[in-house]
């Protein structure tokens, strides 16, 4: 599948890259639309922002939606064809929040194209996403 990775400040490029593998909990999403945000022009301007830097090649996007291909084996409660938002928040799943199934609250909470930590975390702007239900 393609996706939209930038290398450096002033260096993207279409690539072809790995389908994702669909997990149990998880839906498979072929994404429709995304948002251009303003981290996401700071990668491809500046090659980062702040002291954030790119070090490996970045999938950019955290502004995504799309509809939904496939379902993993015990997902319930979507439906294939099914048009969705995807937050670009990604839980930890093992802090005491998540653990207690608040999400939103998660204290290593990591985001979709984000050259923050490293390994970076992949981003949103390509054809295909697979995101966790929870």
């Amino acid at each position: 599948m393609r996706a939209l990775i930038c290398h450096a400040a002033e260096d993207l490029r279409l690539e072809n890259i790995d389908m994702p593998t669909l997990g149990e909990q998880q839906l498979l999403v072929r994404v429709a639309y995304g948002g251009i945000c303003g981290s996401d022009l700071h990668y491809q301007q500046h090659g980062g922002f702040g002291t954030v830097r790119i070090k490996q090649p970045l999938a950019l996007g955290h502004e995504v939606s799309g509809i939904i291909e496939a379902i993993g084996a015990k997902v319930s409660g979507f439906r294939p064809g099914q048009r969705i938002a995807i937050s670009p928040s990604r839980p930890c799943g093992s802090c005491r929040f998540c653990q207690a199934g608040m999400h939103n609250q998660c204290l290593a909470m990591r985001f979709y194209g984000s050259a923050m930590p490293f390994p970076h975390i992949q981003g949103a702007f390509c054809e295909h996403l697979v995101i966790e239900c929870h």
